[in-house]
């Protein structure tokens, strides 16, 4: 049976099987994720397996993404073997760092918790400061996909989950204004779903994980994703202190206005997947995280500076998901 006809368990198994050396079956595979991404993990045998198809445009990325930032000496899994499965489509193994990862720490006590985020942040420095990539990521943060962004947002959220006019909700020109301001940064690589599930915790250090959908965009991008990360709930004391952090550690200081407009577009797009998978996959869990996160966007909007190019998509926003 050709490789890409198989149950990724079965492609899997037998690359741990000639990995390790040991005889190992699709029932010895254990499930860690399967989801809409068109990403399989599973583990057995002391190693992580990973199946992907080409669900998504992203997915062929993780291999080259993985090879690239390991070889720039920034933590991510190690890759211990890899098959191409066609087109789009293929499977590897990988370092397995575990089940610890940030949300795990959700229920511990503060100190544990700056921690594992000093931890994350050293991580993430030289992504922003030094890494380069050689490679064609995926498309660059523009116009465009900051207003994907929007329009996933208003047609989920706004529309489906809270019941208004999605479209008159896009069409603000605010909206645009906001996205175009955006677009015209400078822009480094980001992880772009930097975010507590996708931050291991191993050996004292943090590690980045699912990081296939990286792309050049602003920093404040995925300082929000982590920050206001609506899976942790972080205080504003919290964050405040975290942010300290971030300066102690060398990086350059945030311009308010910039971080808040990124806040919102991280936050925008988060809504957005929460009511999507939530009605259309009929996932529930993610349904529940809409508070959280509806509450972190309207504490950004606030504080958007007045004379900010994204202060009218600010009130914009605020108007619609008042309590």
């Amino acid at each position: 049976m050709p490789a890409a006809a198989q149950s990724a368990a079965a492609v899997l198994a037998r690359m741990v099987q000639d990995y390790t050396g040991v005889p190992t079956a699709e029932a010895d595979m254990q499930a860690v994720a399967a989801g809409a991404s068109g990403r399989c993990i599973m583990r057995a045998r002391g190693v992580l397996g990973i199946h992907w198809t080409a669900a998504r445009a992203d997915n062929n990325d993780f291999l080259p993404a993985a090879h690239e930032l390991a070889a720039a000496g920034i933590r991510v899994p190690a890759v211990l073997a890899e098959q191409s499965l066609g087109e789009g489509c293929g499977a590897c193994l990988v370092q397995d760092l575990g089940t610890r990862d940030i949300l795990s720490l959700k229920e511990a006590a503060w100190a544990e918790k700056k921690a594992a985020y000093t931890a994350a942040l050293r991580t993430l420095r030289p992504l922003y400061d030094s890494y380069r990539p050689q490679r064609e990521m995926q498309p660059p943060f523009d116009t465009a996909l900051y207003r994907w962004e929007q329009g996933y947002f208003a047609e989920h959220l706004i529309g489906r989950h809270l019941g208004g006019d999605a479209a008159a909700f896009l069409a603000h020109p605010a909206l645009q204004t906001m996205a175009e301001w955006l677009a015209e940064l400078p822009r480094v690589p980001i992880h772009r779903d930097c975010q507590s599930q996708n931050i291991m915790l191993s050996g004292g250090e943090a590690w980045l994980i699912d990081f296939q959908g990286m792309r050049y965009g602003r920093e404040e991008y995925d300082l929000a994703s982590l920050l206001y990360d609506p899976y942790m709930e972080l205080s504003a004391a919290e964050r405040a202190e975290l942010l300290e952090v971030r300066a102690a550690l060398g990086a350059p200081a945030l311009e308010p206005a910039v971080f808040c407009a990124c806040a919102m577009q991280r936050l925008m797009q988060a809504l957005g997947a929460f009511a999507n998978i939530g009605y259309n996959q009929h996932r529930a869990w993610y349904l529940k995280k809409i508070p959280a996160a509806l509450a972190a966007l309207r504490e950004i909007a606030d504080a958007a500076p007045a004379d900010s190019p994204a202060a009218p998509a600010a009130a914009w926003i605020r108007q619609h998901i008042a309590k």
